[in-house]
Order: C-alpha cells, then sequence, then structure tokens
C-alpha cells in the first residue's frame, strides 16, 4: 500500500529531482507525469497562489502541479478524488484557478482516477 505522504526522488522532469506528495493519487500522478513524453518538466514547488472568495471571506488556493509540456504550453493541474470533487470550495478554486489560468494563455484541469485510461484529465 502506498502511503498518503511522502517524497519521490530521483525525478527527472523535476527542476529539483524530488518532491513531495500529500496523497496516493498525487504520487501516481506524478509518476504519471515523468512517463509522459508530451510533459518537458512539472513541480508542485511553483509558488502560485490564487485568491478565491469563500462566503465573503478571501481564501487563497495553491494548485498541486504546474506543467510546462514540450511544446511550451503550460497548464495547473489539480489532483483530487471523491468526495472531495463535490466540495463548494473545490468548485470555487477551480473557477478561480481557470481565470488566472487564462491570464497567463495557460490551461487549467482537474486530474481524477480515471476508468478508461490511468488518469482521467477533465477539463
Amino acid at each position: 500500500m502506498v502511503a498518503k505522504h511522502g517524497k519521490l526522488t530521483n525525478l527527472k522532469k523535476n527542476p529539483d529531482g524530488w518532491e513531495s506528495y500529500d496523497s496516493a493519487l498525487e504520487r501516481e500522478y506524478m509518476v504519471e507525469l515523468e512517463r509522459d513524453p508530451a510533459v518537458k518538466s512539472w513541480t508542485k514547488k511553483h509558488g502560485i497562489k490564487i485568491s478565491y472568495s469563500f462566503f465573503g471571506f478571501t481564501r487563497h488556493y495553491l494548485p498541486d502541479f504546474l506543467i510546462e509540456y514540450q511544446d511550451g504550453s503550460k497548464e495547473l493541474h489539480e489532483t483530487k478524488g471523491l468526495p472531495l470533487l463535490l466540495w463548494a470550495s473545490t468548485k470555487l478554486k477551480g473557477e478561480s484557478a481557470e481565470e488566472f489560468c487564462k491570464t497567463q494563455g495557460w490551461k487549467y484541469k482537474k486530474i481524477t482516477k480515471g476508468s478508461l485510461a490511468f488518469y482521467s484529465k477533465i477539463d
């Protein structure tokens, strides 16, 4: 069984060569990013903090991954499993992240376990 928290090392596409993970889903997705030939580099230590409003209070959201592809495009990815996908805060974070990405010329995607592929990338 995979630990929910830990560190992956010897990463080729991560600028530091290692990365911490906060869930089994994150760990598995990090392995997938390493295997994906379209991915040039990826990191969780990107420093991006996105503000969003939750019941009138300003909150801050740090997306899981910043990915740069071989073609130069960039995306923010958030790994989420059930029931977190259904939470109101998850929806608000996603909407704010999408707006942020539009200003950067990037895309935002939620990543969850998929049944047809290793992971399903949800636009």
